[in-house]
């Protein structure tokens, strides 16, 4: 995490389940610092793009799985819309208080995360620090705000529909592969010596 010298710092740790064809690819780490990732902005809505596409803009960040990370910011009275394919699933983990509209559509799950301000998540009451889960009954999600505006996190993804088992750090879709993935750990096995994470394979991405 940066240091913080003033104000405060918000940080997320998220995790990404990859499809069983992929779950042993080698291992790939990327580096964006905040110059490094594009804004679009438009009608009082400032969007940092980290991956997939918004407004016209295509974020940085490489994902295995089809997926969009988006740093929304609305200025009070401000309305956005993003698009996104119907099979994915997304939620929303909200800043400040919300004023804004994304479409969402019905085939969608997802929740929202408020760890900063207040106001209205579909029909709910929005408190800080509480999730809230976007059930997919209509095709958008409607935010309401107070005049401080709204920031959050817009994070979607493309379902992957396979059987999930976890155990501590590792997600695999049997018990038998959790088992032989703690054995590798405790070999010193999960990353191949002449493996290199730095390293953009362009026929794995």
């Amino acid at each position: 995490m940066p240091v913080v010298t003033s104000g405060d710092l918000h940080g997320f740790q998220l995790w990404i389940n990859l499809p069983a064809k992929d779950k042993m690819m080698k291992p790939r780490y990327q580096d964006y610092q905040a110059e490094d990732i594009p804004v679009a902005e438009k009608d009082g809505a400032s969007v940092r793009v980290m991956a997939g596409d918004s407004m016209g803009i295509h974020g940085p960040i490489k994902l295995r799985n089809p997926g969009l990370l988006l740093d929304v910011r609305l200025a009070p009275g401000a309305t956005w819309q993003q698009a996104v394919p119907t099979e994915w699933n997304g939620f929303a983990a909200v800043r400040t208080e919300w004023n804004g509209f994304a479409a969402v559509p019905t085939e969608w799950n997802g929740f929202a995360y408020v760890y900063e301000g207040a106001g209205r998540i579909g029909d709910k009451a929005a408190q800080p620090e509480h999730a809230y889960v976007l059930h997919n009954e209509g095709d958008t999600v409607q935010a309401t705000a107070s005049e401080a505006g709204l920031k959050f996190l817009l994070i979607c993804g493309k379902p992957i529909g396979e059987r999930i088992v976890q155990h501590g750090p590792f997600v695999m879709n049997h018990e038998l592969e959790i088992r032989q993935a703690f054995m590798d750990y405790q070999e010193g096995k999960l990353q191949r010596p002449e493996d290199n994470p730095w390293v953009d394979e362009k026929d794995e991405l």
